[in-house]
């Protein structure tokens, strides 16, 4: 796993430009229950894209199976992930999905090997999103394990969005006095916002082809 920036710090005292290295203690905690080993590759800075074309060549020629970026996937300057990745010999490979959030997501496979690239948005919610329901899914698929299912509860607000768009919300799911399932979407569904991610319990994937979602609607939940 690879944090990239200038502005990431592992540092306890953080200069006001800089942001806490969060999402990879984050991934990190998620190997003591999702059945993976981590491994700490440590920060790529704004111009290392020659070490990081580097390091994944290692990284491929090791027992290593997936390498997890976080960052430098968009179109910045220094987003250079996607260019890196795609000067190898690739068998897939896609930039950028219809969801909200984690839309800039990577995703590329070597040609010949069984070895995957997921490069992930670096907003705390975006990675965390992503890692969920892309690298998650492809752990229980390599690994030989049942897809799982999401169960479904009751929405207790009215929500509305993009129609086109599939959106993976930060909800706090509940059960009624008959035991019945509720799940209400939390306010401060921004991919940099925290607070609200600590107050969920669940994910509410709210699909493609349809924006309005009213109270009392059965909704997809991952937990």
């Amino acid at each position: 796993f690879f944090s990239t920036g200038n502005e990431i710090s592992n540092n306890k005292n953080v200069a006001n430009w800089k942001v806490r290295n969060s999402n990879s203690h984050y991934i990190k905690s998620l190997s003591n229950n999702f059945l993976f080993n981590f491994i700490d590759g440590g920060i790529l800075r704004d111009k290392d894209e020659i070490l990081f074309k580097n390091k994944l060549k290692k990284n491929i020629r090791s027992k290593i199976d997936i390498i997890i970026t976080s960052g430098a996937v968009s179109a910045g300057k220094h987003d250079f992930v996607p260019s890196v990745v795609k000067k190898f010999n690739l068998s897939n490979f896609f930039k950028g999905v219809l969801i909200r959030p984690g839309k800039p997501i990577l995703f590329a496979k070597f040609k010949n090997i069984e070895k995957a690239v997921f490069g992930l948005p670096g907003n705390s919610i975006s990675t965390s999103a992503c890692f969920r329901f892309f690298v998650y899914p492809y752990l229980l698929n390599i690994l030989g394990i049942k897809k799982e299912k999401p169960f479904k509860a009751k929405l207790k607000n009215n929500y509305s969005k993009n129609k086109k768009i599939i959106r993976f919300l930060k909800a706090r799911l509940a059960s009624t006095n008959d035991g019945k399932l509720i799940i209400e979407v939390l306010k401060g569904q921004e991919s940099f916002r925290i607070k609200s991610f600590v107050q969920s319990n669940v994910w509410g994937v709210f699909n493609e082809g349809q924006s309005n979602f009213k109270k009392g609607e059965l909704i997809e939940c991952y937990s």
